[in-house]
């Protein structure tokens, strides 16, 4: 009995943040299958919203739309969402040099590029085993490698939420909505960027067990956290974000060009990052059906588009914005695994 207590507890993803001198590549293996569970299930969930969204404009229609697009023209929507993954590349690496952290050039953009096969998780957090895969390419502690996924997830946020808010003020529409949904997105990352939030908290435990672990591993996290926590480090995202945004935001663009629109930029712009701020609000995992809805809607209403148009160009929309990244995320996700063997290769040398 209290073996099993123990190894559904060794599942658990907090649990290997708290005992991270126990995470072995078996365990590691384990939670990586544990979180696949949501692709899995984010798969079949984003299939049945596509299954409807081509219902809602004409099952063959809008078959017959996407079949017949421009591929060439389309292939520039992924070619546009993977500069922006390479620009926020450079943010990333700029946070490892602001800790003191060197990882070889290939190996540290495998292991970033595998961020993206958790964007399918709820608020992302499957991004957390790139900490783990970090630790143990540079012996860091997990808890001083987190502030670099959070920040990095709360960053991006707020390239997009910027991009939303400025094409709102532009087209001068929904600008109080954009903003209202902007504050309360950046609510729940204030506990994790702010140790003011968290001294707050620790003031209200009374367990002395719980506060000796809280504090354990709070202390050593915003450690790290104060290093990244300054005004020029967020003045360095939001140049890369922003942009990295407008590169996503891209993909209704040429999704629109590839079948034959003349879209505007700004307002593609505006209807991507607004949709996408639309779903995150929800806090459901890759923001599907809620962002899948919204571009449907707006696209139909900004373009004066059929319904049959709207829905083709919004599945071609995700295709490369969502599951463009889960899949090649995952690709290097299983590449990355081989990282856990180096310690082992190294102790088989010696002994030979």
């Amino acid at each position: 009995m209290h073996m099993r207590k123990r190894k559904e507890k060794q599942k658990s993803i907090w649990y290997t943040i708290t005992h991270i001198s126990r995470l072995d590549k078996k365990e590691y293996v384990r939670l990586v299958r544990r979180i696949m569970l949501f692709i899995i299930i984010g798969f079949v969930a984003s299939f049945l919203v596509f299954f409807g969204i081509a219902w809602f404009g004409g099952i063959s229609k809008v078959l017959d739309i996407i079949a017949t697009a421009n591929l060439y023209v389309y292939a520039l929507a992924f070619l546009s969402v993977f500069a922006g993954y390479l620009l926020r590349f450079v943010k990333w690496n700029y946070y490892l040099k602001k800790l003191g952290l060197k990882v070889p050039l290939k190996k540290n953009l495998i292991v970033y590029l595998s961020l993206y096969s958790m964007n399918i998780t709820p608020g992302k957090v499957g991004r957390v085993l790139v900490a783990y895969t970090l630790n143990r390419v540079t012996k860091k502690k997990t808890t001083n490698l987190l502030p670099v996924v959070m920040l990095d997830i709360f960053t991006d946020f707020i390239g997009v939420g910027t991009l939303a808010l400025i094409a709102a003020i532009y087209f001068h529409t929904y600008v109080l909505y954009i903003i209202a949904i902007d504050i309360v997105l950046m609510i729940p990352f204030l506990f994790l960027v702010s140790d003011w939030f968290y001294n707050i908290v620790k003031r209200l435990i009374r367990s002395e067990h719980v506060l000796k672990l809280f504090t354990l591993y709070g202390d050593e996290y915003f450690a790290s956290q104060s290093t990244l926590n300054k005004p020029r480090v967020y003045a360095v995202s939001l140049a890369v974000s922003l942009p990295a945004a407008f590169l996503n935001a891209m993909a209704l663009y040429f999704a629109l060009i590839a079948i034959g629109f003349a879209p505007h930029i700004a307002g593609s712009a505006f209807i991507e990052s607004s949709s996408m701020i639309l779903g995150m609000v929800t806090a459901v995992p890759g923001n599907i059906g809620v962002t899948d809805g919204a571009l449907v809607a707006f696209i139909g209403s900004a373009f004066h588009a059929s319904s049959a148009i709207s829905s083709a160009v919004t599945i071609m929309t995700r295709l490369a914005t969502l599951w463009f990244g889960v899949i090649l995320g995952g690709v290097l996700l299983i590449y990355s695994m081989r990282y856990w063997n180096t310690g082992a290769r190294r102790r088989k040398r010696h002994a030979a």
